[in-house]
């Protein structure tokens, strides 16, 4: 059951530390919105859930970001550019915050500061849901920073080819029927798959969705393990819908996901989860 933004606000404002496993609790099964930033700040990391140095932590970063160039001209082209679709794409959501300046100034400091990073325009699609969940923009920042670490960190030691070919495995194991008709409509599963597991989703999911999806994931332990697992549940969701579509039907509906019931969508995944981890159990080999 979800929790109530003034139950998330009462353990949010505790005066010296914040009870982790009760935020990841309440966080599992969704946050508010008026909320979402600021609990997203302890389960990333962002802020130490010890709040005996919090003013002086937050204003040394403040600080820190003001002092900080946020414009790298080389890179300000194709950073607006995408920014600006994202914008178009997304505006209902954000008519009370100026979107794309804000993405322009995050991501080109981010690669400013870390040189062997290229861009990629997922960047944009990372970075919207904290632009969405924060006002002041060292919050997004720092959040899309902190996010960015951990998805290097995992794709360290998940390398994205092995994860492919897994979840094209699983996926025709699954649903063989639904596997068969894109094979016959000849859809190219690199093309949807890659993106699906590399992005988190973030590319393809209404907005609404994906932070719900992502409050999963930041309260979990396993909550970047899980993505697998979600995205397995999103086509058995569809399944019914996709069969009954051709090759350019398809594409477009994986390319841009409709909207969903995520707590649905995230039940299942924990189910098909359980279900392969017990198939594994059984039969190891």
């Amino acid at each position: 059951m979800a929790t109530t933004a003034e139950d998330f606000k009462e353990l949010l404002n505790a005066e010296t530390h914040i009870d982790m496993e009760k935020l990841r609790q309440f966080s599992r099964h969704g946050i508010p919105d008026e909320v979402r930033g600021d609990a997203w700040k302890y389960l990333l990391g962002v802020e130490q859930p010890n709040k005996s140095n919090e003013l002086s932590a937050l204003k040394t970063k403040y600080e820190a970001y003001k002092q900080y160039d946020k414009i790298n001209n080389e890179l300000l082209k194709p950073i607006r550019g995408e920014a600006s679709r994202y914008n178009r794409s997304k505006e209902k959501y954000f008519k009370s915050k100026n979107l794309t300046t804000t993405l322009e100034n995050v991501i080109s400091l981010y690669i400013d500061h870390n040189r062997t990073v290229d861009y990629n325009p997922a960047f944009i699609h990372l970075c919207g849901p904290f632009v969405y969940s924060y006002d002041n923009e060292y919050d997004v920042y720092y959040s899309f920073e902190r996010l960015m670490i951990l998805l290097d960190e995992y794709n360290t030691f998940h390398d994205i080819n092995e994860r492919l070919a897994r979840f094209l495995m699983r996926f025709r194991m699954i649903l063989p029927d639904l596997y068969n008709h894109f094979e016959e409509e000849e859809v190219d599963f690199k093309e949807w798959t890659t993106s699906w597991l590399k992005y988190l989703l973030a590319k393809e999911l209404p907005l609404d969705c994906l932070v719900r999806l992502w409050d999963t994931y930041f309260s979990i332990e396993e909550g970047f393990d899980l993505h697998f697992y979600v995205c397995l549940a999103i086509l058995k969701y569809f399944k019914e819908a996709l069969e009954e579509c051709e090759s350019s039907e398809i594409r477009a509906l994986l390319l841009r996901l409709p909207a969903m019931d995520m707590d649905k969508i995230i039940s299942q995944a924990f189910t098909i989860k359980n279900e392969i981890m017990a198939e594994q159990l059984l039969d190891p080999y």
